[in-house]
Parts: C-alpha cells; sequence; structure tokens
C-alpha cells in the first residue's frame, strides 16, 4: 500500500477556487473605476461645453442690447441668449438685464442621459456676464 504524499505547495480542498473569486472581485473593482472615469469624463465635458455656451449666449445678448440701445433693434436680448445656448448644446435658465447695459445669463448642459441605472437629470450649469467696458 503506497501512502499518497502531499506536496508543500498542495492546499486543502476547501480553499480551492479561492483565485478565481480575488480575480472576478478585481475585474469588477477595475470595471468600476472605467465607469467612474467615464462619469468624470462626461462631467468635465459638460462643464466645459456650460461655460462656453454660457459666455457665448451672455455676449450675443448683450450685443443685442447694446444694438437695440443704439436703433438697430435685432430682437430682444434675452431671446437672442436662448438662441445661442440651444445651438451651443445648453438650455438657458435665466437672463437678466441689469441697469440697461449689462447681461447675465445661466445655463445647463445635461450629461449622462440614457445610461439607465443613472440618475438621468444630471447637468452642468455656468453662468456668465457681459456688457460694455466700464
Amino acid at each position: 500500500m503506497t501512502r499518497r504524499t502531499r506536496s508543500r505547495w498542495t492546499r486543502p480542498g476547501r480553499e480551492r477556487g479561492s483565485a478565481t473569486a480575488l480575480v472576478v472581485g478585481a475585474c469588477v473593482l477595475v470595471l468600476l473605476i472605467g465607469i467612474a472615469a467615464v462619469a468624470a469624463g462626461a462631467a468635465a465635458q459638460a462643464a466645459a461645453q456650460a461655460r462656453a455656451a454660457a459666455d457665448l449666449s451672455a455676449v450675443a445678448a448683450a450685443r443685442t442690447l447694446v444694438d437695440g440701445l443704439t436703433g438697430r433693434d435685432r430682437g430682444q436680448p434675452c431671446a437672442v441668449a436662448a438662441e445661442v445656448a440651444t445651438r451651443n448644446g445648453a438650455t438657458l435658465h435665466g437672463c437678466a438685464i441689469d441697469d440697461q447695459v449689462n447681461v447675465t445669463v445661466r445655463v445647463v448642459v445635461p450629461f449622462m442621459t440614457g445610461v439607465g441605472w443613472l440618475p438621468s437629470g444630471l447637468g452642468a450649469e455656468a453662468a456668465a456676464r457681459a456688457g460694455p467696458a466700464p
């Protein structure tokens, strides 16, 4: 009768498959980090787009306001700001004219819509002010 000897590298049977669980856990962790990186990138891109849309909308509204004051009426400043914001992928959420010369706009650019399990109401907000130089 031969006796079966164990190598010092052989583990008891209850630990079999533990490396598989560790690999699966590591893959899930890498996947979650990737999703977080994509979400952060989308948020940064939406924030940059919101800043650009706010700046362009404010300048267009201020130009329309100045043209209106000089007799070259081209429309309502806030309506022009809304159109410029829409063309830049944003939604105008506020437009104010103060002291009859400065225009302040607030825009929102949505992101992460239609991903399924992520909330769809997320958006980057930006504000800008434009008017004649003091």
